[in-house]
């Protein structure tokens, strides 16, 4: 099937799933975003766009899940805690200079506790909910088959811009065309650093971990659903954080994964269906691009 064909039926298939889960939500709990509604719109989106990757990747790529970039183990682990950091330590220092320079006040009417818990839900909700679904989906199966046939910074701002794309729509339909622009700026540039650190690590695992922090920030701090949280200027608290951070991370990513990225050079799929591995003998040009692919 043609790439571009394959990315169509991905991409328009994860608008469908956060759709009708916003639909059947609206439905099932009317315009109410509660506790319940929320966990269930978590489940849906990280089954069912965990499914549409894995059969995409299985049916019409016929290549290996794991070939997107999930790393594994105690090596998944470290990338997911590095992306996160390449958005906190940026965010944290800006956050401290608003704060000190009197730009900004916060006031939390929450106890320690209480704070904590609130923090260690909303990761489990970001995480499920929009962190690991979408970067499987944009940064994982997107951005892998963008690979094949482009260079690699130019299939972050592929990627990106179809990520844009699918946000936006996601926003103008919930909440109409007022957000337009500002969602479109947002997402876009979201996806670009986002692509960036992905391409740099290698693994899918930092930029889950790069999403992972950034909405739990913004949601503590702004949407005031499971905290209450006063700010003094909404604006400055976004430049001090995302925007800080937006700017960074990638310089940041690179320090803490070492090497020499490809940004140029397409990087073919070579990896061999397993149906087409056991079926018949390889030959040694197989044998080598096996190999070179699970480098």
């Amino acid at each position: 099937m043609p790439l571009i064909l394959r990315l169509v039926i991905v991409g328009a298939g994860a608008l469908v799933i956060w759709l009708a889960i916003a639909s059947l939500g609206t439905v099932l709990w009317d315009e109410e975003m509660s506790l319940a509604r929320h966990l269930a719109n978590a489940l849906s989106a990280f089954v069912l766009a965990g499914l549409l990757v894995v059969v995409a990747r299985k049916l019409l790529d016929r290549r290996p899940v794991a070939t997107l970039g999930l790393t594994r183990g105690l090596v998944a682990v470290r990338d997911l805690l590095y992306g996160a950091l390449t958005w906190l330590l940026p965010a944290a220092v800006g956050l401290g200079v608003a704060l000190g320079a009197g730009w900004l006040q916060i006031e939390i009417n929450a106890t320690v506790a209480e704070t904590i818990g609130v923090v260690l839900l909303l990761i489990v909700l970001v995480f499920v909910y929009e962190a690991f679904p979408e970067e499987l989906v944009f940064r994982g199966y997107i951005y892998r088959n963008l690979t094949t046939a482009m260079a690699p910074w130019l299939a972050i701002l592929a990627q990106a811009l179809i990520f844009a794309a699918f946000g936006t729509t996601l926003w103008v339909v919930t909440h109409g065309w007022g957000v337009l622009l500002e969602r479109l700026v947002m997402f876009f540039g979201m996806a670009v650093v986002a692509g960036c650190i992905r391409l740099i690590s290698g693994s899918i695992w930092s930029a889950v971990g790069f999403h992972l922090a950034f909405q739990v920030v913004m949601q503590m701090f702004l949407s005031g659903q499971y905290l209450e949280v006063s700010l003094s200027d909404d604006r400055a608290f976004i430049v001090a954080t995302a925007v800080v951070a937006f700017a960074t991370a990638a310089t940041i990513a690179g320090a803490f994964w070492r090497g020499q990225p490809n940004w140029t050079r397409p990087e073919p799929d070579t990896a061999l269906p397993a149906a087409h591995a056991t079926s018949r003998r390889l030959s040694k040009s197989d044998v080598a691009a096996v190999r070179r692919s699970r480098r």
